[in-house]
């Protein structure tokens, strides 16, 4: 029989797939509209692109990741590794609005320097996976490989469940930095004006898939560009955008991405040994 923690974790799950679901079939009408109005590469395809079947199988492949992770923070004795003293427990209680406000500061900065280890080269042919979109849309952000997802997302999400955040708290995350890929992929015109260091855009993403090695190996954070901008990783000159995209040597098909990074060597190696140098162009 299902124990409470196994019940508390398959709920949660559960109710993450169907905002995924959800946000998904909104993403397509609103990203689709948008990509017409405001495109960042012209001529792109807008509602369907060219891999979308591969993006949206990575997406299936994520919720089965998803409901992994959950059964994991629900294996018996996770929760006596609680922090929940510190951060929800008995004595004190802080406000869900504050816990999920930490939880977004708190995975981002993990996910930047996440980010910037999957781009070394003993990690990058992972990563590479991601990167191997020619389009680059909103539906880009589901091209993970499961180790890059595991390591990224789903052990962040057990950490904060073992950490002791309230489930809510989690609940509300996860469809804001799910939001956060899907726009920050979007073939979108946008910057985000004075607003470009504080939240990340189309177009301060687009830098980082853009196919120029020297160009990807920057802006790495998913929602928040002060990491970037705190560590010399940030690129966005003000009046130039990307116009390619990929990374060379991934195979096109789900099986060959697969167990593309078990090859004994990955070409389009990330770049090393100067390969997280600051970058000083910045955009004004």
């Amino acid at each position: 029989m299902l124990g409470a923690a196994d019940h508390r974790g398959a709920r949660l799950a559960a109710s993450q797939i169907i905002s995924v679901l959800l946000l998904i079939g909104g993403c397509f009408v609103v990203f689709g509209a948008l990509g017409r109005l405001a495109p960042c590469n012209p001529g792109r395809p807008v509602f369907f692109s060219r891999s979308i079947g591969l993006d949206l199988g990575y997406c299936a492949l994520g919720g089965v990741g998803a409901l992994a992770a959950a059964a994991l923070g629900a294996i018996p004795g996770a929760s006596s590794l609680s922090l929940a003293g510190w951060v929800a427990g008995a004595s004190f209680k802080v406000p869900l609005w504050t816990q999920v406000v930490g939880l977004l500061i708190a995975t981002d900065f993990a996910q930047y320097w996440l980010h910037r280890a999957f781009h070394s080269p003993r990690l990058w042919a992972y990563h590479a996976i991601h990167h191997s979109a020619s389009d680059v849309n909103w539906t880009t952000t589901f091209r993970t490989h499961p180790v890059n997802y595991l390591v990224s997302t789903a052990l962040l999400t057990m950490l904060a469940r073992i950490v002791g955040f309230a489930d809510m708290a989690i609940l509300i995350a996860a469809p804001i930095f799910f939001f956060s890929g899907a726009w920050t992929h979007a073939n979108l015109d946008w910057t985000f004006g004075p607003f470009r260091y504080v939240i990340a855009s189309p177009v301060f993403h687009r830098w980082h898939h853009s196919a120029e090695a020297e160009r990807r190996e920057a802006n790495y954070a998913p929602l928040f560009p002060v990491w970037d901008l705190a560590f010399g990783t940030f690129y966005m000159p003000a009046a130039k955008r990307p116009e390619r995209y990929g990374a060379d040597g991934v195979p096109r098909g789900m099986l060959g991405q697969l167990i593309h990074p078990l090859r004994r060597s990955a070409p389009d190696a990330a770049l090393s040994g100067d390969a997280h140098r600051s970058i000083t162009d910045i955009g004004t």
